[in-house]
């Protein structure tokens, strides 16, 4: 058995002050003959960037906290717009807000 060769470090938690934004992908299920109204409008709401769409009707968004709403409150909005079936959370992170600040050189 190999328990204990490996090392074991835990994430640096940011300090219980911090300022955290909530960060979520979603996969959003939306009628196709909507699917292009739907991805222009999340791509004009606050928060939500779309980063892939489908033909039948799926589109990949992120979803943040603004200072308008936190992004439980845009998914919940998202969920009761006309043209979208369901949206599944598939990714949430909480980061802390300094680090998010500036520009991110790839």
């Amino acid at each position: 058995m190999r328990t204990g060769r490996f090392e074991r470090t835990e994430p640096e938690a940011p300090p219980l002050n911090a300022a955290l934004v909530n960060i979520c992908g979603l996969l959003v299920h939306a009628r196709p003959d909507r699917s292009a109204a739907l991805s222009e409008r999340l791509g004009a709401t606050t928060g939500c960037e779309v980063h892939a769409a489908t033909g039948d009707g799926r589109l990949v968004v992120v979803v943040e906290d603004t200072e308008e709403a936190s992004a439980l409150d845009r998914i919940r909005q998202i969920n009761d717009w006309d043209g979208v079936a369901a949206s599944s959370l598939v990714f949430h992170h909480f980061e802390d807000a300094k680090a998010l600040e500036g520009e991110i050189e790839a």
